[in-house]
């Protein structure tokens, strides 16, 4: 009986440790595409297109990069959406069409702000 006890709470202590570095990684990964893209929107405000172009091909890369990871933690669907503004909005910052760049950087933000919020540990999600 004890040693069953034990192995429970050996499962349950690994469980959890997986949850939680999963949700760290994932974090991580949301929090730095989202300086990537702050960095873009001030560049480009500040009318400093090549760092801007820079940093969005920075952003599409390190997104390329961490989406087999974040496809376990994430639904694929929404890591998708990331990935497909990402892209317009390099298109529209290559066209000079700033305001059309700006609507898809907003568009990346809500999607990582959902991507956050949907996996964050709230009694809400739980249902």
């Amino acid at each position: 009986m004890r040693k069953t006890l034990i192995v429970t709470l050996a499962v349950l202590a690994a469980a959890v440790a997986v949850c939680a570095l999963s949700m760290h990684a994932l974090n991580g990964a949301v929090d730095r595409a989202d300086r990537l893209r702050s960095a873009a929107v001030l560049a480009e405000e500040e009318n400093r297109i090549s760092d801007a172009k820079a940093a969005m091909l920075e952003l599409a890369e390190f997104w390329r990069r961490k989406a087999s990871l974040l496809e376990m933690m994430a639904s694929h669907d929404a890591l998708h959406e990331v990935q497909s503004a990402v892209a317009e909005a390099q298109i529209c910052l290559e066209c000079e069409d700033r305001d059309d760049f700006l609507r898809c950087m907003a568009v990346v933000e809500e999607n990582l702000n959902h991507i956050r919020d949907e996996q964050s540990p709230r009694l809400s999600n739980l249902y």
